[in-house]
């Protein structure tokens, strides 16, 4: 699997939204919430299907819970 980093600066509206989204635990890190508001996205524009996204989600919440 090939990883790409990239740096982004956020302020305002989205800032806050990132704050939020962590603060009530629905994601461990902002990089949590960018990632999985990406798959979203992905599934909202038919990048990528609900089976796929599922398992990302699936993946994801394994990293953030540590098992």
């Amino acid at each position: 699997m090939h990883l790409s980093a990239i740096t982004i600066q956020f302020k305002g509206a989205p800032d806050e939204v990132l704050k939020a989204l962590v603060k009530k635990g629905f994601a461990k890190t902002k990089a949590e919430a960018v990632r999985f508001a990406l798959l979203h996205l992905g599934e909202e524009y038919g990048l990528i299907t609900r089976r796929l996204h599922a398992k990302a989600e699936a993946y994801a919440y394994a990293e953030i819970k540590g098992t």
